[in-house]
């Protein structure tokens, strides 16, 4: 299957997370990996060139691994210590989508990367998705992972968005059919009317996803459906 998305779904309701900072947690990762949803290597899309770019990083051979780039020494030593794992020994564990996602949502919570913590954007009093960005690294297109958060949240929130099933129409429709076309690479018209070809389509999804086959767009399809789609360059 595509991408590890309910891995760090799962990770993130082991936290405790609520729906708006899973959303975020969720669209750090999508966007950190270029839409992958996939622990990546720091940059992993160099393609041939990116050995040759990673050894000469100073802080080489901790670069950055992960849902997040997890780099620097001191920083694979505090998530090993942290996780129980010996990081230092073999850097390439971070890669592992179990360490990956407890690294991202435990990061991202404790405030391992800048020392900003996700409650301090994210909580019942409120949600500063943009601002949120700093968790990170500082405010580095943060308007458009906002802009996925948004997406996310939507998706794991009992909006309209969230509960498309058959014989229902509109533009929330066409946006579904289009994600389906990507994910299972074929094709579907997207024309905004959910008949049997959409339902056949998304059951298929959700077997290859692992969910449960109902024919409905519910919060976990459409958390899975949003990594499908066109990331913004």
């Amino acid at each position: 299957t595509r991408g590890e998305t309910g891995r760090v779904l799962s990770v993130a309701a082991e936290a405790g997370l609520s729906a708006p900072q899973t959303a975020y947690v969720l669209a750090t990762a999508c966007w950190e990996t270029a839409g992958t949803m996939r622990p990546v290597r720091e940059a992993f899309y160099l393609g041939a060139r990116a050995g040759a770019y990673r050894d000469g990083l100073r802080y080489a051979p901790w670069y950055g691994r992960g849902f997040v780039q997890l780099t620097w020494r001191a920083n694979y030593l505090r998530a090993g210590e942290a996780l129980g794992v010996d990081l230092l020994a073999d850097p390439d564990r971070a890669l592992e989508p179990d360490i990956a996602a407890r690294v991202l949502v435990r990061g991202m919570t404790e405030g391992w990367f800048t020392g900003r913590r996700l409650g301090q954007f994210i909580s019942a009093g409120g949600s500063d998705f943009t601002e949120a960005r700093r968790i990170v690294n500082g405010l580095d297109c943060a308007d458009r992972i906002a802009a996925l958060a948004d997406d996310y949240e939507a998706a794991l929130t009992p909006l309209d968005i969230a509960l498309l099933r058959r014989g229902m129409q509109g533009a929330p429709v066409a946006r579904l059919q289009r994600a389906l076309a990507r994910g299972l690479g074929q094709a579907l018209t997207d024309d905004g009317r959910f008949g049997a070809l959409t339902e056949a389509a998304l059951r298929a999804f959700q077997r290859a996803r692992g969910l449960t086959e109902d024919g409905i767009a519910g919060p976990l399809s459409w958390a899975m459906l949003i990594t499908e789609e066109e990331i913004p360059e």
